[in-house]
């Protein structure tokens, strides 16, 4: 009898592992075939199925783990920046239990961050089209300038489209030029008190920058001589020049047509006590006209005259001025530089109450400078 007890414990509870085994094995198995249909419908990118799989399964006691298991997914392609589809599967969640407040969450936060890159695009939209915009207005204004200058010639190409060559050498925004006077030889001639002459030689430096655009060219002078060699006539007295003189040109009305306004210093130092009438050390503020920077062929010209209105300090002075003239040879030259043989005359002029100071210079100096666009 006790043996058959003990069998039947046994068989009872072999039996009751078997079910058990088998209902777990046979749950297992059904959320992996549910999750399988979940994966299905995400590699479709289907939305649709995604809730005809979770309508299907919504009665089931594990339905929270599919929806969970869908959540998980769909924060996958959040991920990977698939947002649209991402906020679908969300919805189909939704759709099936609004109740899951989990979804909910995922689904306002996806649609935030939809809606927050529809206004980033937009605004990336407008910017481009407002760049487009502005381009073409900039490229018919070019074509306007270019087609008024003669700098460009027009070329239509093999499909037809036209398009603009630049004639000059390599365009630079900067002109230069230094220059080192090696022959500066001045005469002066003094009408009263006494008539006196004077020649006398000496060295000097010049320098010219200016800096271009298509509004206005602005640039300055500077020059400096010193005639210290008294040549046959005239008394042991030494003359020198400083001058600095900003100057600005607009293209629209002509681009080598400056006005120019500095500072000028002519000095005289005597050696002996001979009085000869000419105008001591004489300070200046400059106020005058230019031409610059002409181009006949391939050789350089410039031209000015300044009023010294510095006259009005002196009591003996009337009036003062200056007038300059000189034209480069060029020697060499590459493509950037030019080497010359410069040649300048230049004319001071002092009107005293009695006679007049007149200072004539002629200069000839190597002129190194850029090619002229």
């Amino acid at each position: 009898m006790e043996k058959s007890v003990k069998k039947i414990f046994k068989i009872c509870a072999f039996a009751g592992i078997f079910i058990f085994g088998s209902e777990f094995l046979f749950s297992q198995e059904s959320l992996d075939s549910v999750y399988a249909q979940i994966d299905l419908a995400f590699v479709e990118q289907s939305p649709e199925n995604i809730s005809k799989v979770l309508e299907i399964y919504s009665s089931s006691k594990d339905y929270y783990l599919y929806e969970a298991y869908t959540l998980k997914k769909a924060r996958q392609y959040v991920v990977e920046d698939n947002l649209e589809f991402a906020r679908d599967a969300t919805l189909a969640v939704i759709d099936n239990n609004l109740e899951n407040f989990d979804a909910v969450d995922l689904y306002s936060y996806i649609d935030r961050a939809i809606l927050s890159e529809e206004a980033a695009r937009r605004a990336e939209e407008n910017r481009l089209r407002m760049e487009a915009e502005r381009l073409a207005v900039l490229n018919e204004r070019t074509k306007a300038k270019i087609a008024k200058s003669d700098s460009y010639s027009s070329v239509n190409t093999a499909s037809g489209t036209s398009i603009y060559i630049n004639q000059e050498k390599a365009f630079s925004s900067i002109d230069w030029n230094v220059s080192i006077g090696v022959a500066d030889v001045l005469f002066q001639s003094v009408t009263k008190p006494d008539s006196y002459t004077s020649l006398k030689y000496g060295l000097s430096f010049g320098a010219n920058l200016f800096y271009k655009t298509e509004e206005y060219i602005a640039g300055g002078e500077i020059f400096a001589d010193f005639e210290m060699l008294t040549l046959g006539t005239g008394e042991q007295e030494i003359i020198s020049t400083g001058k600095f003189v900003p100057m600005i040109s607009f293209p629209s009305l002509n681009k080598n047509f400056f006005l120019r306004v500095g500072a000028v210093v002519q000095g005289l130092g005597a050696q002996t006590d001979v009085e000869t009438g000419s105008v001591e050390t004489f300070f200046s503020p400059v106020f005058g006209l230019g031409l610059f920077n002409m181009m006949l062929g391939s050789t350089a010209i410039d031209m000015y005259y300044d009023y010294y209105l510095g006259h009005f300090a002196y009591d003996d002075l009337k009036s003062s001025m200056e007038a300059g003239f000189s034209v480069m040879l060029p020697l060499t030259e590459n493509e950037r530089t030019r080497i010359g043989l410069k040649l300048g005359l230049v004319d001071t002029l002092f009107i005293k109450d009695e006679g007049i100071d007149n200072r004539a210079k002629g200069i000839i100096s190597i002129g190194v400078g850029n090619v002229k666009n």
